[in-house]
C-alpha cells in the first residue's frame, strides 16, 4: 500500500473562523493525505475529536493589542517584541512536530512561525486572502482613517510576507477578479457543506420580509475582540446569541461558544455578525439579510463588511446603530442593503482549495 503524504496545518486559534474554513479543506484532503494540526485556543476547541485529523497539537497564542473599543495595530506590532518568549515557544513546538511528522506540505492560516518550515525546505502554502483586502482597500475611496494603521501595519504587511515567503496562498473571494500576485490562487468562498447546501436551496428566492420572520441570530466573534450589543431584548423577534455567554431571558437566548452553529443560522430570518471572513462567507451563503458590525479600526473586517454590501446581501452597521436599524426594518417591513438580484457568488472554495493544495503537493503547476 502506498503511504499517504503528510500535511500539517498550522492554524491561528484566536477566533473559530480560521479553524472552520481549514476544517472544510481538511475534510476534502483526508482521503488523499494524512492530516495533522497545530493550533491554539478556539482552534483546539473546534478541531478536537475531528475524525479527519490524525493528531492535534497545541501552540501558544498570539493576539491583537487593543485600545478603547478597537484594534491597536501599532500596539500589536510593538507587542510582538514583548512576546518574544511566546514566539520562541511556538518555534520550539513546531520544530519538534516537524521532526516527528516529517510533513510533505505545511499549510498555514494566519500563523507566521514559518522559519523552521523554510529551513527544512518543506513546501509552504497558506489560506490567506490578504490580496483581496489590499485590492479592495485601494479600490474603495475615502475609507475611514481609523483603519489606516491596521491596513498598512497588518494587512499590507501580511500580503507582502505571503507574496515573498509562501509557495502558494489559497485566496477565497466573492469576486472573480485576478489576484495581485501569482502566488495567490483565487477560489470561491470556503464554507461548510450545510452553508453551501443552503445557498443552493435558496438561490433565486427572495428573503422573507422583517414581519414574516420570528427569530434572528446574533453571531459574534469567538475571539477576545467580539462586539457587545446591548438592548437585544427590545427587538421584536426571538434572538439567538452565538459566541458569547450571557443571562438568557425573555426573547433573548445566549448559547455561548458552540461547535455547530449552522442549524441556528439556517433557521434565522436575519443575521447580525462581526466581520470575520469565515462568518461573512457563511452568512452570505444563508441567503438571508446580513448586518455586519466590523471591529473598530480593523481594516479587513471593514473590507469584508463592504463586500457584503456590494454583493447586495446586507449592510454595514455599528454597535451603536444596529438596534435602531433593526427596529426600523421591522417598522418599514423592509431590509436595508438587500437587493433582489444579488451578485452571483461561488461557494465551492473548499473543493477548489483542496485541488490546489494537492496539486502543489504533487508538483503540478497550479
Amino acid at each position: 500500500m502506498t503511504k499517504k503524504p503528510v500535511i500539517l496545518f498550522a492554524v491561528n486559534g484566536l477566533g473559530m473562523g480560521n479553524s472552520t474554513r481549514c476544517h472544510v479543506v481538511i475534510q476534502r484532503l483526508a482521503a488523499e493525505a494524512e492530516i495533522h494540526v497545530i493550533t491554539s485556543g478556539n482552534g483546539l476547541f473546534f478541531l478536537h475529536d475531528r475524525p479527519e485529523i490524525m493528531s492535534l497539537s497545541e501552540t501558544p497564542p498570539l493576539a491583537y493589542a487593543f485600545s478603547g473599543d478597537g484594534v491597536n495595530a501599532l500596539g500589536t506590532l510593538a507587542g510582538v517584541h514583548k512576546m518574544r518568549d511566546v514566539l520562541l515557544e511556538k518555534k520550539v513546538r513546531l520544530e519538534v512536530l516537524l521532526d516527528r511528522l516529517k510533513p510533505d506540505l505545511v499549510v498555514t492560516d494566519s500563523e507566521y512561525a514559518i522559519r523552521p518550515v523554510l529551513r527544512r525546505r518543506i513546501p509552504l502554502a497558506g489560506i490567506n486572502n490578504s490580496d483581496v483586502v489590499v485590492s479592495q482597500y485601494f479600490r474603495h475611496k475615502n475609507l475611514h482613517s481609523t483603519i489606516r494603521s491596521h491596513f498598512w501595519g497588518i494587512e499590507y504587511s501580511d500580503y507582502l510576507l505571503h507574496r515573498m515567503k509562501w509557495r502558494m496562498a489559497v485566496s477565497p473571494s466573492p469576486f472573480a477578479d485576478t489576484p495581485r500576485s501569482p502566488v495567490f490562487k483565487r477560489t470561491g468562498l470556503i464554507v461548510r457543506d450545510g452553508a453551501r447546501q443552503t445557498a443552493q436551496e435558496r438561490a433565486g428566492k427572495p428573503a422573507p420580509l422583517p414581519r414574516e420572520i420570528d427569530r434572528i441570530v446574533v453571531m459574534l466573534s469567538g475571539s477576545t475582540f467580539a462586539s457587545q450589543i446591548d438592548a437585544l431584548q427590545t427587538l421584536p423577534w426571538k434572538v439567538d446569541v452565538i459566541g458569547r455567554d450571557g443571562v438568557s431571558g425573555g426573547n433573548v437566548t445566549y448559547h455561548g461558544k458552540i461547535l455547530e452553529s449552522l442549524e441556528f443560522i439556517r433557521n434565522a430570518g436575519a443575521l447580525v455578525i462581526n466581520g470575520g471572513f469565515s462568518s461573512v462567507s457563511e452568512a452570505v451563503a444563508m441567503m438571508r439579510p446580513v448586518y455586519v458590525i466590523p471591529v473598530p479600526n480593523h481594516a479587513e473586517q471593514l473590507i469584508n463588511a463592504l463586500m457584503v454590501k456590494e454583493i447586495g446581501a446586507g449592510n454595514v452597521e455599528s454597535t451603536g446603530t444596529i438596534i435602531q436599524r433593526l427596529k426600523e426594518a421591522h417598522r418599514l417591513n423592509r431590509w436595508e442593503g438587500i437587493r433582489e438580484q444579488r451578485a452571483p457568488v461561488n461557494f465551492n472554495g473548499g473543493d477548489e482549495a483542496a485541488k490546489l493544495l494537492l496539486g502543489l503537493l504533487r508538483g503540478v503547476n497550479v
